[in-house]
């Protein structure tokens, strides 16, 4: 018998990622992640969603610290020419 699927809302995402509601809803929203199904009016995501999301918040975060890394690099460069 397999265990029937988690399906977690925006909040308990947030939750379970340790991430702001807000942050969560743009990545929802900018990436066009569409909710398995409502619970009233709550919308609810399957487990793939959660990891889906997660996973383009260590994207992002991986974008901004390599950003950030090569624009210091380049700072430093123009402050020994």
């Amino acid at each position: 018998m397999t265990d029937p699927e988690t399906m977690l809302t925006v909040g308990e995402i947030a939750r379970r990622l340790g991430r702001a509601l807000h942050r969560v809803e743009y990545i929802i929203r900018s990436r066009s992640i569409r909710p398995a199904s409502w619970a009233g009016h709550a919308r609810v995501f399957r487990d793939t969603d959660l990891v889906r999301i997660a996973s383009e918040f260590d994207r992002i975060d991986h974008d901004r610290t390599t950003n950030s890394v090569n624009s210091d690099h380049r700072e430093g460069r123009d402050h020994d020419a």
